[in-house]
């Protein structure tokens, strides 16, 4: 069953699943990439800082070997000398204690990003279960660290004895050697050799990390069951969706026929098409379309343009250009400028008892392309 699992599981993982995955504290990590970079940075410090270490803990030891006969006597002042023995120790070994602590947490913000969860601190008793572990270890994965460690263990074993052998001449060579010399041929041998077993295993990182990161999102894969129910939950159900949409839609309609009201001028088809015009008598803009509508929401712009006395004008080509190209509470286009010219002096003319000295605008002072039919 879980072959065929993961069979099923082909499409690569949402955006949503893998941000819950990192909720969860779930992120690729990489441990060899870790022990890597941690070899790296310490063998990148002893060549820096060698030589100052190297003497600092000369110092040291001259220091704790030095015990006059009154001060071998008292146990008080040996104790305090332990003390600082300690804390000088403490205080030459923190550099390396600094840079390692950096390359581990470098090692994992590298590969998976900075994620702080405290969920994988919760206890978990299916972990305790021997069978799942007894599962865990003869898995695919578990296979897979049992090859991984084994490789390891023998590139790093094998290439650690050539070196050794290799180095033997050198070894024997050490006791001729002055004290200052040896040393320094010693620290030369052994710095050679870390960088050496360091280039070793930052290959077996190389292979390491694109596993790491292939079995993670392999890990997250889902199939078309559950890409539907996570679309179903991200995007709400459909029939909530449409009903919201509904209210939607009707909240703007109410909104839209508290504006005919204020309006200037309501141009109608004259039953098919109703847009209501509001004009700013200070000039400032072109007139705005507050309200329009065709069929029985028309006819309700109509009839509230009756109760609040607001002029009815009936301009059919001009009604349906409206309609058809402005959007609500947006200006009419410049092509329209003259239409509604006409229709606005009309207006005012029939305000004044005066609109039989006015043309009403027809359909050639609309541009054509802009009146979607005269039948309409």
């Amino acid at each position: 069953m879980a072959q065929e699992d993961d069979q099923e599981r082909e499409l690569p993982a949402s955006e949503q699943k893998i941000r819950k995955a990192r909720e969860e504290g779930n992120v690729p990590r990489s441990r060899e990439l870790g022990g890597g970079l941690v070899l790296l940075s310490g063998i990148a410090l002893l060549y820096v800082m060698g030589s100052e270490l190297v003497s600092q803990s000369e110092k040291l030891l001259r220091f704790g070997l030095t015990v006059d006969r009154a001060q071998a006597f008292d146990t008080k002042h040996m104790g305090i000398k332990w003390v600082a023995m300690l804390q000088d120790s403490l205080l030459i070994l923190l550099p390396l204690f600094l840079i390692v602590v950096v390359a581990a947490i470098g090692a994992n913000v590298a590969l998976g990003g900075f994620n702080w969860s405290t969920k994988p601190l919760e206890p978990k008793f299916s972990k305790l279960n021997p069978i799942t572990g007894l599962k865990n270890i003869f898995s695919i994965n578990g296979l897979a660290e049992l090859f991984k460690a084994i490789l390891k263990s023998v590139a790093l074993g094998g290439v650690g004895y050539l070196l050794i052998k290799k180095d033997m001449p050198e070894f024997t060579q050490l006791g001729a050697m002055p004290l200052d010399a040896a040393m320094t041929e010693t620290a030369r041998i052994a710095m050679k050799d870390a960088l050496i077993l360091a280039a070793v295993y930052m290959v077996i990182v190389a292979m390491d990390v694109p596993y790491q990161l292939w079995r993670y999102y392999k890990g997250l894969r889902m199939n078309l069951e559950e890409l539907k129910r996570e679309s179903k939950e991200s995007e709400g159900d459909p029939h909530l969706k449409a009903k919201v949409r509904s209210l939607q839609r009707e909240a703007a309609r109410k909104r839209m026929m508290a504006s005919v009201p204020t309006a200037d001028v309501v141009v109608t088809n004259p039953t098919h098409y109703a847009v209501a015009l509001k004009y700013k008598k200070d000039g400032s803009g072109a007139p705005q379309v507050v309200a329009k509508g065709m069929g029985e929401v028309a006819a309700k712009i109509r009839e509230l343009a009756r109760e609040s006395k607001v002029p009815l004008v009936e301009a059919p080509p001009l009604a349906r250009a409206l309609y058809a190209n402005v959007e609500l509470e947006r200006e009419i286009p410049a092509a329209l400028y003259t239409a509604v010219a006409k229709l606005l002096a009309y207006v005012y003319a029939l305000a004044d008892g005066m609109q039989h000295k006015v043309d009403l605008p027809t359909d050639k002072d609309i541009p054509q392309g802009l009146d979607p039919g005269a039948g309409a």
